[in-house]
């Protein structure tokens, strides 16, 4: 049986084992501390990579329902706005009627035309003064390309959106003028193609609300479940970290004494030798 003096194995052995285990232990230590298994690229850099781009979609899923929210508030703004023009109109369009009936005289129509003028007036002033966030809504030149379209992110990835143009109502409030018989036989026509225009524009932004409320649903549900699997992939199951950090720490301990015991092997050698 030889023994070597110069060259340790046995030592070489147990301290490559302990610092292997040491390693192990803080990669433990460091699950148990952050509550995050991938805390390193080192630890698995496949689920790393996968979980970053899950992430990064669950975020992205967050921002497209807040977008999502914001263009249905500015949508309920606008189609506000819309409902007090319309309700003007149909006000002018009882208001024709009335002037159209003989029983009336002129000072009355007179009157009457006072009212209508007042009407249209606000129905201008609304549609100019409709906004949200700055942004004028039913003079048609809304939008990032100011051609009323409005353009929301409806998706965490490039391409998902949705358009919605709403066209400049301006021209669809009536001008009436019921003083006259020429003006009365007109008036009938414009008020009903004017409530046409305003009604078809009010129903192109209840089909967006519509279908934002939908992509919120749709959204919610495929952000929940990319959180999930992040879960799945990151989050630290602190029973079987615990138990893996005593594991380790014994390991470490056994390691530790093996050295020692290997090292004073050594020295006893030299000594008897000696």
């Amino acid at each position: 049986m030889s023994f070597s003096i110069n060259s340790n194995t046995g030592s070489l052995q147990s301290n490559f084992s302990l610092n292997q285990n040491q390693n192990n232990l803080n990669k433990t230590l460091s699950a148990l501390s952050s509550g995050d298994k991938l805390s390193s690229a080192a630890t698995d850099a496949a689920s790393l990579a996968i979980s970053e781009k899950l992430l990064a979609f669950v975020s992205g899923s967050g921002q497209a329902i807040q977008n999502a929210n914001d263009s249905i508030g500015l949508y309920q703004v606008a189609d506000g706005g819309l409902s007090g023009i319309e309700d003007n109109t149909q006000r002018i369009r009882v208001l024709t009627l009335q002037a159209s009936n003989d029983t009336l005289s002129s000072d009355d129509r007179v009157s009457i035309q006072k009212e209508i003028d007042g009407l249209s007036e606000s129905s201008l002033d609304i549609a100019n003064s409709t906004s949200f966030n700055g942004i004028n809504l039913l003079d048609g030149a809304g939008g990032s390309e100011g051609n009323g379209t409005f353009v929301t992110q409806t998706g965490a990835n490039s391409g998902e959106t949705q358009s919605t143009t709403i066209g400049d109502i301006r021209p669809s409030i009536p001008t009436v003028n019921v003083t006259t018989q020429a003006g009365r036989d007109a008036a009938l026509g414009n008020i009903d193609s004017g409530l046409v225009a305003i009604s078809d524009t009010r129903a192109t932004i209840a089909s967006a609300q519509n279908s934002l409320i939908s992509n919120i649903r749709n959204t919610s549900v495929g952000q929940i479940n990319a959180a999930s699997a992040v879960s799945q992939l990151r989050d630290v199951d602190f029973a079987l970290e615990s138990a893996n950090f005593s594991r380790q720490n014994i390991l470490a301990q056994t390691g530790a004494f093996a050295q020692a015991q290997s090292n004073a092997s050594k020295s006893n050698l030299v000594g008897l030798l000696g």
